[in-house]
């Protein structure tokens, strides 16, 4: 948060976009615009689909399982394109009241009461927003690839990985044997938890995880923990950032995390209608 409005790096941006057009073009063939009289490929799907001539074998791959380089190269050029060419149009069809964006800094900012309304009416908006792309979608491809053409949409944005990693670090890094709400022993089917709910964040990060009893797990379900629990986690990030702990994982997941973000998102998550948990 600045004086400008709430900050997004062209980088996060443009890493996502990326990710979520990377199965429709790969996976499922969707096209993403109809012919202009001399092309019927977007940039977006001339860069992938260079990338995949290049090397094949990649077109099977999830995004993040692409080499480092691959993957860089991926969101380096769509930034680029879309810095160019999509950044300003939209700016310019919301008449600048939704977002500012510096493209020298990299960066796009929100005004708090545009970012306050997103958040808000989050899960009606994405409603929206793939009806009116399967619309589209129906209009610049041919029938064979349009089957499940939401299922498509929707599996195209990040999907939930696996956290056993994550619950190896917590026990063995930091000797965390107890369930972070009902603080009984951990013994069996432990469960690793978004503090902030992955519905809100759809990221996994080792400073957004706390270990919790299968019950706990289940019950939290996508609430949010009561203020003094998150700041308990807030205290406990504190000890992972402070301590010498040689994992690549707490290093490149730590590097951009501060207690201001993670306070912001429990508001956030407060003001979109997320419920608080509440231990029994």
């Amino acid at each position: 948060m600045t004086n400008r409005g709430y900050e997004l790096d062209f980088n996060v941006l443009f890493t996502r976009f990326s990710e979520y057009y990377w199965n429709l073009i790969t996976k499922y063939n969707l096209k993403q615009m109809r012919y202009n009289g001399s092309n019927n490929s977007s940039s977006l799907e001339t860069i992938i689909n260079d990338l995949v001539k290049r090397n094949g074998i990649i077109k099977e791959l999830e995004f993040y399982a692409l080499s480092d380089v691959e993957r860089e190269k991926i969101i380096s050029e769509v930034k680029n394109k879309c810095k160019a060419n999509v950044i300003g149009a939209i700016y310019e069809n919301f008449e600048g009241i939704l977002y500012g964006f510096d493209k020298k800094e990299n960066l796009i900012w929100l005004n708090p009461v545009s970012y306050e309304f997103l958040l808000k009416h989050k899960f009606e908006l994405e409603k929206l927003n793939y009806y009116a792309w399967a619309k589209y979608m129906e209009t610049i491809n041919t029938e064979d690839v349009l089957i499940r053409v939401l299922d498509k949409l929707e599996d195209a944005t990040p999907q939930r990985g696996d956290l056993s990693i994550y619950r190896k670090i917590l026990m063995e890094e930091f000797e965390i044997n107890t369930c972070f709400y009902c603080g009984k022993k951990l013994v069996k089917e432990i469960a690793v938890d978004h503090v902030i709910p992955w519905k809100l964040v759809r990221d996994d990060k080792i400073w957004n995880f706390v270990l919790a009893c299968k019950s706990c797990n289940s019950k939290k379900n996508d609430r949010v923990p009561r203020k003094d629990k998150l700041l308990q986690v807030i205290s406990r990030n504190e000890i992972i950032l402070n301590t010498a702990v040689d994992n690549v994982i707490i290093e490149k997941e730590c590097k951009d995390y501060s207690a201001e973000l993670m306070l912001r998102l429990w508001n956030y998550a407060k003001i979109g209608g997320y419920r608080e948990y509440v231990e029994k």
